[in-house]
């Protein structure tokens, strides 16, 4: 079997040697994002290095929304890329109202994502339903929710048949474990968000963390490990629309 990473920010690493050797060692799936148009072309060439473990989604985070659309500057990379991510709305940025830089950012995107029948990675931080009510809009051919904290929109995220990323909160935050109780198998892909580091967790960080992240889902689930492992597998060929990840 073939663990996942179904979200990691590789060009964010001052040194991703270890990242990289880890996939190849265990081996791994490592599903890079970018933020912005700069992270995009980076993430292309890391790609480039580890094609056989190393999945590119490009995209313009809420945070680096600006009145340009992104697809103008991730024009290159959009053809050949895996997927389109990480995009969405965030209010700790800037307003998500219509007509916002960071609505008509997703906007832009998620047309893309459809025109070009690519899968997307979905930040929805404090913004669950705004996302939702766009999303429901497009015709996408997967979404992956990441680190999905709306608890009050479980239902809705399941019946679309939406993926949702749980991270290495799930090892100490109740409101994740809540989420992923309600989230079933067929719907879970697991993430570590590398580089950010987990202060509860010792300052951990990156895609080592996903055996703990599985160990704790299998728990959650009331499954053994190695049949939640073999699910997220699964379900990770469905999200990128692919027979084998590596």
């Amino acid at each position: 079997m073939v663990l996942v990473d179904a979200h990691i920010h590789l060009p964010a690493y001052v040194d991703r040697g270890a990242p990289l050797r880890l996939s190849r060692a265990v081996p791994m799936c490592l599903i890079s994002c970018a933020v912005n148009h700069l992270e995009a072309g980076e993430n292309v060439a890391i790609r480039s290095q580890m094609p056989r473990n190393i999945r590119c989604f490009v995209g313009v985070h809420p945070s680096d929304a600006t009145e340009e659309p992104p697809s103008t500057r991730l024009s290159p990379y959009l053809k050949d890329c895996d997927g389109i991510g990480e995009i969405g709305l965030d209010e700790k940025y800037s307003p998500t109202n219509d007509g916002s830089p960071q609505m008509s950012s997703f906007l832009d995107q998620l047309g893309v994502a459809e025109k070009l029948r690519k899968p997307v990675q979905v930040h929805s931080r404090g913004s669950e339903k705004r996302c939702l009510d766009v999303l429901g809009t497009f015709n996408l051919r997967a979404v992956m929710m990441q680190w999905f904290e709306g608890e009050a929109h479980v239902a809705e995220v399941v019946s679309r048949g939406y993926f949702v990323s749980v991270g290495p909160a799930l090892l100490y935050s109740k409101k994740i474990g809540r989420v992923a109780r309600a989230v079933p198998s067929e719907n879970l892909l697991a993430e570590s968000d590398g580089p950010v580091p987990y202060a509860a967790l010792g300052g951990v960080s990156g895609p080592s963390l996903i055996p703990s992240v599985l160990l704790a889902l299998a728990e959650a689930k009331h499954e053994c490990y190695e049949t939640i492992e073999e699910k997220l597998e699964e379900n990770a060929k469905r999200f990128l629309g692919v027979e084998r990840l590596i």
